[in-house]
């Protein structure tokens, strides 16, 4: 909090600490909700531009979290109104960056004998393109629910939304996914 009452004064080593701290996790988020490098690259400088620009509107610093990734949400959509994901799978989960999101969404793989191990890449392979072929708004609110653990209530406030609106699309997302898993002849 008093890192970001400091950043909010226009202290820039606060800043950049605030950067550091956030960066990786946010970078994270930009590349599950775009699907590519470049774009996650974008929405993450314009959402740290804008939080500084806008950095004396913060009205409550222990909410900082929510704030800039209201931002970073919006600055998303905002990019993507026109494009659609071209990022592969295996490129992505590579990334070192990326590297905790197949942990913390997958089954730990070491426990997996090579043909669980098969079926868990397959899995999570059909997983991911699924989701990147998702509508923008339904993809996020997904990522926002399951990797960032997100409540429905800060959902709504982070992407404009109703609640009512989040759980519909969280609805739909879902059906959307389980539809697809079942069509796919991997056996969950």
């Amino acid at each position: 909090i008093a890192l970001v009452e400091r950043m909010k004064a226009g202290d820039a080593l606060a800043f950049d600490q605030i950067y550091h701290l956030y960066a990786k996790k946010l970078y994270r988020t930009a590349c599950l909700i775009a699907g590519n490098k470049e774009d996650s690259e974008d929405i993450l400088q314009e959402t740290f531009v804008t939080c500084y620009v806008k950095r004396s509107t913060i009205e409550n610093p222990e909410y900082f979290e929510s704030w800039i990734t209201r931002i970073l949400v919006r600055t998303a959509w905002r990019i993507l109104k026109k494009k659609k994901p071209v990022i592969s799978v295996d490129e992505l989960l590579e990334q070192e960056t990326t590297a905790g999101i197949a942990a913390a969404v997958f089954t730990d793989r070491k426990s997996l004998n090579p043909l669980e191990q098969v079926v868990s890449d397959e899995y999570r392979n059909v997983l991911y393109e699924t989701v990147c072929g998702l509508d923008v708004k339904l993809r996020t609110v997904l990522i926002l629910y399951y990797y960032e653990e997100r409540s429905i209530k800060e959902i709504a406030d982070i992407t404009g939304s109703f609640e009512g609106t989040v759980k519909s699309r969280l609805f739909t997302a879902r059906e959307k996914l389980k539809r697809k898993l079942m069509d796919s002849d991997i056996q969950v």
